[in-house]
């Protein structure tokens, strides 16, 4: 079968690899990918920058973000049959089992142990045929089979957004009105989408023209679009009770805490390069204290995000229409790896692959 693999840690190893179709064990189920999508991790590990291949196997095949059907279910599994509609979640239980990995939060998991198809020590899903513990699958209904590839990322807003909620709710009485989205790729829409959902006033932040995709994606959801090359962060007002910084840029996140009001918070959703940036953290640690202000980091989601991101999912598709496929800016075939993992070009958002 066809595989998309790297070698860890070695830039330009990206490849397509004839490789068996793996045997389902006990409790595992056999999918047939139908698409991968393609993400800043992805090209991370591609450049070198991190990865972790399986125990024993010098390559790591890679994709994390997949869409799939069930095509075998191994012994003890009655909850899926052949022909089903599923995404696998992408992280496992550390072997330890922590309290957080015991309890259902591996995106919690405290060892640190934990392993990631297409990232840590698991083989990913961009391969013809992949496996997956069963209890780690979540079924869609065939009315996603194609806008279903956008789950996983979708799931990094759903738990960016509950967390904010959480968090809010337990120290004051929270009524939240206006949000702010700082960032207009895949992310950046989704949490657009399910912030409107929910009824609030919404600016989505990025420095595309006003008349590009990305803009006209954020207005029909009824968002405001803000060009950030014509209004820089530094000149809107700290007016935010949830703001989402999901650029992974270490001043706009800076910028980020500078737009929560009183009793605002604030989610990171990015990867930021680690370098000192030149600010006044007295003044930040200050605005944080004296304005009851809080912010906090989130990364990856465990199963329930992935099921509470199926029915927003539905509920978009319903409410916007055709959205969730214009996200989706570029399709290859397999063999067309290297296109599909390089930039998505000024007016492209999401690439996938297509099995």
């Amino acid at each position: 079968m066809k595989s998309i693999v790297v070698t860890p840690r070695v830039q330009g190893s990206l490849k397509l690899m004839d490789m068996d179709i793996p045997q389902v064990g006990e409790k595992e189920v056999l999918l047939k990918v139908l698409k991968v999508g393609v993400c800043g991790t992805d090209r991370d590990i591609i450049a070198g920058f991190y990865g972790e291949a399986p125990e024993g196997s010098s390559y790591l095949v890679i994709g994390h973000e997949s869409l799939c059907r069930i095509e075998e279910v191994g012994s003890g599994v009655d909850t899926f049959r052949k022909g089903e509609l599923v995404v696998p979640t992408v992280r496992r239980n550390c072997p330890e089992n922590c309290e957080s990995c015991r309890n259902g939060m591996s995106d919690m998991c405290l060892t640190g142990h934990y392993k990631e198809h297409g990232i840590k020590q698991l083989h990913g899903f961009a391969r013809e045929y992949a496996i997956s513990d069963s209890g780690f699958v979540v079924k869609l209904p065939e009315s996603l089979s194609d806008a279903g590839i956008l789950l996983e990322p979708l799931t990094i807003v759903e738990k960016g957004i509950s967390v904010s909620y959480a968090m809010q709710n337990s120290r004051l009485p929270w009524r939240p009105e206006r949000a702010i989205v700082l960032g207009a790729g895949p992310v950046g829409l989704l949490a657009t989408a399910v912030l409107r959902l929910k009824g609030l006033e919404v600016d989505t932040v990025a420095t595309r023209p006003e008349d590009s995709l990305k803009a006209r994606l954020a207005e029909q959801t009824g968002a405001s679009y803000i060009n950030a090359a014509k209004n820089p962060l530094a000149t809107l007002e700290s007016r935010y009770d949830l703001v989402l910084e999901v650029t992974g840029n270490v001043s706009v996140a800076v910028e980020a805490q500078k737009l929560a009001r009183v009793n605002g918070i604030v989610s990171y959703l990015g990867i930021y390069k680690e370098t000192t940036a030149t600010e006044d953290a007295g003044k930040i640690f200050t605005d944080l204290v004296l304005g009851n202000r809080v912010y906090f980091g989130s990364v990856n989601a465990n199963k329930k995000y992935f099921q509470a991101g199926v029915d927003d999912l539905i509920r978009i598709q319903q409410e916007w229409s055709g959205f969730l496929g214009k996200m989706i800016t570029k399709r290859v075939r397999p063999e067309g790896l290297s296109e599909a993992y390089g930039p998505v070009g000024p007016d492209g958002i999401k690439n996938i692959i297509e099995f």
